[in-house]
């Protein structure tokens, strides 16, 4: 072959080699920007799915207030000054636990999922912890002094501290604060009378913002055994401002039944046999509702919160795609936080 044939080859093989290396590249270009298109117009539907859920009042608007089901579904309150607030009675009917707690195929139908996973966690934004630091009897009382810690994401927070003792036939409150370190205490003489089942419930509000408000219930033998798990006896379930109170066992006595805020303190008032109106406190606050009576065998102190959060609802990710939202919210005026995790988008 003469020389300017085979430099003429392989220049031609040059060429060629250099274009299909700029179109496989220009190729690998075009595919990754049309999976960023893809995955960015992916999250834009979930994003406006989950807006949906979040700033919708969904259908009927009031639909939390009873046990209907809804016809689409969204959680807002419908109060206009704040875009976030949720609704207190849609939230707890996502409690599984609850006589009036939704399905998740009924949620899933009303928000037009088709086939596309949800999960709904919604939480406190303070954290609480309780501990039991030293009991003394002396005479007909016995002393408790319980530790508190309050803390969030980002550490330790300073806070007021409103905590209540209910056991049978008792009720006390004190007022207390955290250090900086957020650290607090809170001490209750209970009669040796009282003994049995015994709640510590704590509400902490923290001195940056009245909103970040939240509660813990501690329960703990004041000179009995260890109680048994809360709902043992009763199930509790809140609505509209109303407890619904159904029995789990038979021959249960009802005592006393109270309702618990930061700020206020009420007794429930009957409306009929298994049916207690619920006060609105006007408190940027959750409420714990609380039953205490007994049975044949023992004594109880039960209770549920309003809205009844912590709460997870829905879907289990686990080994599965996830896109996560989370939306600081308003429920009664406390802060909580909310997370809607959904699945794949089906291509």
């Amino acid at each position: 072959m003469p020389t300017v044939s085979i430099d003429t080859y392989f220049a031609c093989a040059l060429l060629v080699s250099v274009a299909l290396l700029a179109t496989a590249s220009l190729v690998g270009t075009m595919q990754t920007r049309i999976d960023s298109m893809q995955d960015l117009n992916k999250q834009n539907y979930l994003r406006a799915i989950a807006d949906q859920i979040v700033f919708s009042l969904g259908s009927p608007t009031d639909w939390g207030s009873g046990a209907a089901v809804p016809s689409s579904f969204g959680l807002h309150s419908g109060e206009a000054s704040y875009p976030y607030d949720l609704d207190v009675d849609k939230v707890t009917r996502l409690n599984s636990q609850s006589s009036y707690a939704l399905s998740y195929g009924e949620v899933s139908n009303a928000a037009r999922l088709n086939n596309l996973a949800l999960g709904i966690k919604l939480s406190k934004m303070l954290a609480i912890a309780v501990m039991l630091s030293a009991n003394t009897t002396t005479g007909a009382a016995t002393t408790y002094t319980f530790m508190i810690q309050v803390s969030q994401a980002q550490g330790s927070v300073s806070a007021g501290l409103h905590c209540y003792m209910v056991a049978t036939d008792f009720l006390a409150d004190v007022y207390s604060t955290t250090s900086s370190s957020g650290v607090g205490y809170a001490t209750f003489e209970i009669p040796n009378s009282a003994n049995g089942p015994a709640l510590l419930i704590v509400f902490a509000r923290a001195t940056s913002d009245e909103r970040l408000t939240a509660y813990e219930v501690y329960s703990f033998a004041h000179l009995s055994e260890t109680p048994a798990p809360n709902q043992t006896f009763l199930r509790l379930s809140s609505l509209n401002h109303t407890l619904n109170v159904s029995q789990n066992v038979l021959d249960i006595t009802v005592n006393d039944g109270y309702v618990f805020s930061y700020s206020y303190q009420a007794n429930l008032t009957a409306t009929s046999n298994s049916i207690y109106a619920i006060p609105a406190f006007v408190d940027k606050s959750p409420t714990v509702t609380v039953i205490s009576g007994q049975t044949s065998a023992a004594s109880f102190v039960e209770w549920v919160a309003y809205p009844d959060v912590p709460l997870q609802f829905g879907a289990d990710f686990e080994n599965s795609e996830e896109n996560v939202f989370v939306y600081v919210v308003t429920i009664n005026g406390a802060f909580y936080k909310l997370t809607l995790t959904f699945g794949d988008v089906a291509q």
